[in-house]
């Protein structure tokens, strides 16, 4: 066997000397060479084009806000400007020029959207008109001095004014653009148009952004006005204004909790806003997909070489090693004539060898074992025949010798005749499996003899299904039974007893059940019955009694497996039902040798 390994070491290189040399060239070398490109450009690109794209869509949604404030301005300077309606908030107002300024309010608003809401004070708080509902903080004789209205006050031009409050839709209020209403240098009306944080979200949309992103504008005072980042925040809060100091004209940052890229852009003017837009860094992954188009050519390229390569060399490396797991499963399986077919003089070679070599041991092995079980099997069986011929022959010549002495001559020749057939039945059936009319024969022959005996002390019917009939069965299996029932349930009953034997077909089995109304069992003889049959090794310390149930037992064991045979049920005083259970075998029969017979 050494001379054999030596001879495949030097005709041939290793298995895993060839699995290494070709793994490392096709796997190690271009893996190296695409890791290293990847890394190299796709983390630069993908954060620079991500603050690139990020800084242009801030601009943009910072224009589109801002033209959105200029229109409402514009409209609102012309509103305000016209003569109609201060003359008319000169005077008192009657429902007629109400309903004339409604109408102006409502064409000014008509084409923009129509989230946003208008609304006209009088600066003595005698009229107030709305398009929708007029907020309680703009309630000009409790709150004239304050808040938009002081800016009013002090400014003859159109005022932005920061202005974020929650509706009664539920929505927040963003900004208020108003303007005072003079009549000369008096003050004597305030219109004002609020704009909610719908319209705001609407100047963001038209960014059309292809990444995903959130907004948030703040006014000079770091006041926000709309706010989609900071936990619904007033305002920002010092330590990441302190940040965005720091970042000078950067206009981008990166926060590690959470994760994100913060840009920003501010505007100019009366009125200047800062738009802050944060930007999840999980899309860099998605740029870098853009990135990693130059290299998944390349990757694809070398990846495809890799594939093809590796399909023929491992298969052509691997081929014995399959051969030899595929046998090896069939063994397994139970295929125990599977060998091994190689050609090879490598380590693969060696091992099938001896692989086949070994199974054929086994297969040796295994045939010589089978037949020392089976041997060992009918030896138990026909040891457990021996041992119920005698105890049968035993109870019947018992019972001649009870006729003799209380009986006549006639009644001793019928016994002995009956007792001829139950020999012949014993003697000259050599086979171990008889026919279910042949076993109900002999059960009849001896219900005759016990009821000569016995005086007619019972009755006895017998009612066996004829679809069973030819079927076979272990032989003396059902008459141990009847004369379990007869000696030891009815012989010591008072009065008159039935004996009751059936057999039928049901479930795909056989059941044979011997049933009597005799003196029954208690608890503790039942169990000791079952315990017996259950550990038939105990039989000789717990006497010969009801030897032949556990006789009947363990042989359908052997036969059939250990689900089929004896049930045992049984009350004091009221009888006992021994039921026998056998598979439902038609056509196929068994001789005495243990092989199948089909005549």
């Amino acid at each position: 066997m050494g001379d054999v390994m030596r001879s495949a070491k030097k005709k041939s290189m290793s298995f895993f000397t060839k699995l290494f040399v070709c793994f490392a060239f096709l796997s190690i070398l271009p893996v190296a060479v695409l890791g290293t490109l990847t890394h190299f450009i796709s983390s630069d690109i993908s954060m620079s084009n991500l603050e690139k794209q990020a800084a242009n869509i801030v601009d943009t949604v910072s224009s589109n806000i801002e033209l959105t404030i200029a229109e409402y301005k514009l409209a609102l300077s012309y509103f305000c400007g016209d003569s109609e309606i201060i003359e008319a908030l000169s005077g008192s107002i009657s429902e007629e020029i109400s309903t004339v300024i409604y109408n102006k309010m409502f064409m000014l608003l008509a084409g923009k959207s129509s989230m946003v809401s208008m609304h006209l004070i009088k600066a003595d708080g005698s009229f107030e008109i709305s398009t929708s509902q007029i907020p309680k903080k703009y309630n000009v004789r409790n709150r004239g001095g304050w808040g938009i209205f002081r800016e009013l006050g002090t400014s003859k031009d159109v005022v932005v004014y920061s202005n974020r409050y929650l509706m009664d839709n539920g929505k927040f209020n963003s900004i208020a653009i108003g303007q005072s209403i003079r009549k000369g240098d008096k003050i004597i009306a305030y219109a004002i148009i609020d704009i909610p944080e719908d319209v705001i979200k609407t100047a963001t949309n038209l960014a059309n952004a292809s990444i995903s992103i959130r907004y948030a504008v703040m006014d000079k005072n770091y006041y926000l006005i709309y706010n989609e980042i900071f936990n619904n925040s007033i305002f920002l809060s010092n330590e990441f204004r302190s940040i965005m100091k720091d970042a000078g004209n950067d206009r981008g940052l990166v926060l590690e909790e959470p994760t994100r890229l913060i840009t920003w852009t501010s505007t100019e003017g009366q009125y200047p806003i800062t738009v802050i837009a944060s930007v999840p860094l999980e899309l860099v992954k998605m740029n870098n997909n853009y990135i990693m188009v130059t290299t998944v050519v390349i990757a694809f390229v070398s990846i495809l070489l890799c594939l093809i390569l590796s399909l023929l060399l491992v298969s052509n490396l691997t081929r014995p090693m399959k051969a030899i797991v595929n046998t090896m499963n069939k063994v397994q399986s139970g295929d125990i004539d599977s060998r091994v077919e190689l050609s090879g003089n490598d380590e693969f070679g060696y091992i099938g060898n001896s692989l086949n070599h070994m199974l054929d041991k086994l297969n040796e092995l295994h045939r010589t074992d089978l037949e020392k079980q089976n041997r060992l099997r009918l030896s138990e069986i026909k040891a457990l025949y021996a041992q119920i011929n005698p105890h049968f022959l035993y109870n019947t010549l018992d019972s001649v010798k009870w006729l003799a002495k209380l009986n006549g001559i006639d009644e001793i020749v019928q016994i002995v005749s009956q007792l001829g057939k139950l020999l012949k039945y014993s003697i000259n059936n050599k086979k171990d499996f008889v026919h279910v009319y042949e076993e109900v024969r002999l059960v009849e022959s001896y219900i005759s003899i016990q009821k000569i005996r016995y005086d007619d002390k019972f009755e006895a019917n017998i009612d066996i299904d004829e679809e069973i009939m030819p079927c076979r069965i272990p032989k003396f299996i059902i008459q141990p039974i009847v004369e379990n029932a007869i000696i030891h349930g009815i012989e010591d009953k008072v009065g008159k007893a039935t004996l009751n034997i059936r057999g039928w077909l049901e479930d795909n089995k056989i059941f044979f059940e011997v049933k009597d109304d005799g003196v029954g069992m208690s608890e503790d003889k039942l169990r000791q019955i079952r315990d017996m049959m259950q550990y038939p090794e105990t039989e000789k310390s717990r006497g010969k009694d009801s030897i032949g149930l556990s006789n009947v037992d363990k042989r359908i064991k052997l036969y059939y497996g250990k689900e089929y045979g004896l049930t045992i049920e049984s009350s004091l005083d009221t009888g006992t039902v021994t039921r026998i259970v056998l598979p439902y075998w038609n056509t196929l029969i068994r001789d005495s040798g243990g092989q199948t017979d089909n005549d």
